[in-house]
């Protein structure tokens, strides 16, 4: 009888740990910090990748990083035929390739070697996913602009603001049109992903019910967890949609052979040493709201080369145009023989100049303005540029 009662103790006392353990278990899973709430805590920048796999085989990929202390953001388009070097096949192919032959993780790795700035996460979506996310999150706002509405190349979808429901997002984002310009696909890609964004932030209420937020964590791939989604969602309710700084890798188009067939590939300038430091700037001045204010802010500006070194001017339009900056003229100053670079204020705003000359920490600073300027700031280039800086 004595055993028997020891035995039944033995088997309650059992019963009882193991609840307590389950019941910590829980605790610990509902209660642990997920990565993106640390990097939050710390202030940290966060990266996250966001692809879309579309119908036909074309990836829209959109880099984004946000700086959590100012809560703002910056939108990087990278072209799917972005030449890089595909290490596993031994060749220079397009980035896509990598998505298609590698998978997510290995993709978000070359991103961020292509910028030299660390992404931590990514999103990736097929067209059917994208229907579905934007019907969970009810619709997503965006400004829809020179849609064609008539002829073969007709999509049902009215121009202006509107909020599209997932079929229209879905049609949004995968139709062609053979004369669009690739600066408005891109702002179309990126006009899309940020009112995605702005849609997740936005829908707290939404988003804290556990059921949805697995529902949305079930339609993506990403190496997100729930908590970690939730959590992103949660950060990005502080984003200001028009606030976020757009930018698009520019480069030179090269025909080369993958495969056995010829193929057009875009090159960065400079060995890609011109986006590196674009993109540094934008991330570092994620950190400040007067940098940001700049940041959002298009400077028209006039190239002119004074000097006998030829393309200088179209070479340097280039620089300019990878930090954002709308080059309106380029051509030649009215002597070849001009010493000293100087950067002319073309409508009374020191900041653009100031902010034109930085980046080519040019030091000779003069004011000229028009009745009706066409740009904002003109740049002369001297003999002392030597392609990149002022010397």
């Amino acid at each position: 009888m004595q055993n028997r009662g020891i035995d039944r103790s033995i088997i309650l006392l059992g019963v009882i740990l193991l609840v307590v353990a389950a019941t910590v278990a829980l605790v610990v899973v509902y209660v642990r910090t997920d990565v993106v709430t640390e990097a939050v805590a710390s202030e940290q920048r966060l990266g996250v990748l966001f692809a879309i796999e579309l119908d036909d085989g074309r990836l829209i990929t959109e880099a984004f990083y946000y700086q959590s202390g100012t809560s703002r953001g910056a939108l990087f388009d990278v072209p799917p035929n972005t030449g890089v070097v595909v290490t596993h096949l031994n060749r220079v192919d397009s980035i896509d390739t990598i998505f298609f032959t590698e998978g997510a993780q290995a993709y978000l790795e070359a991103v961020s070697d292509l910028f030299s700035e660390e992404m931590q996460f990514y999103v990736v979506m097929t067209e059917p996913q994208l229907e579905a996310v934007v019907d969970l999150l009810e619709g997503i706002p965006i400004f829809v602009a020179d849609i064609p509405t008539e002829g073969p190349d007709a999509v049902r979808i009215p121009n202006g603001d509107v909020v599209l429901d997932g079929a229209k997002a879905r049609a949004y984002a995968g139709y062609t049109v053979p004369d669009e310009r690739e600066r408005e696909r891109i702002a179309r890609y990126q006009r899309l992903v940020i009112g995605l964004l702005q849609r997740l932030g936005g829908s707290q209420e939404v988003l804290a019910s556990r059921a949805w937020l697995r529902s949305i964590h079930e339609s993506i791939t990403s190496n997100l967890d729930r908590n970690a989604l939730g959590a992103l969602t949660r950060e990005l309710g502080s984003l200001e949609g028009d606030r976020v700084i757009t930018r698009q890798i520019e480069g030179v188009n090269r025909s080369v052979e993958t495969e056995g067939t010829p193929e057009v590939l875009l090159f960065p300038h400079q060995e890609g040493r011109w986006l590196v430091e674009s993109v540094r700037q934008v991330v570092e001045n994620l950190k400040s709201e007067d940098a940001i204010r700049d940041e959002n802010i298009v400077i028209r500006l006039e190239i002119l080369n004074g000097t006998d070194v030829g393309g200088l001017a179209s070479r340097t339009a280039q620089l300019f145009r990878s930090y954002g900056f709308d080059v309106v003229a380029v051509s030649n100053a009215a002597t070849s023989e001009v010493e000293n670079t100087v950067v002319i204020d073309r409508v009374g705003n020191d900041a653009f100049a100031r902010r034109s000359a930085d980046i080519i920490r040019a030091h000779a600073m003069e004011v000229d303005i028009g009745a009706q300027a066409a740009v904002d700031v003109t740049i002369v280039l001297g003999r002392d540029f030597d392609g990149r800086y002022v010397r």
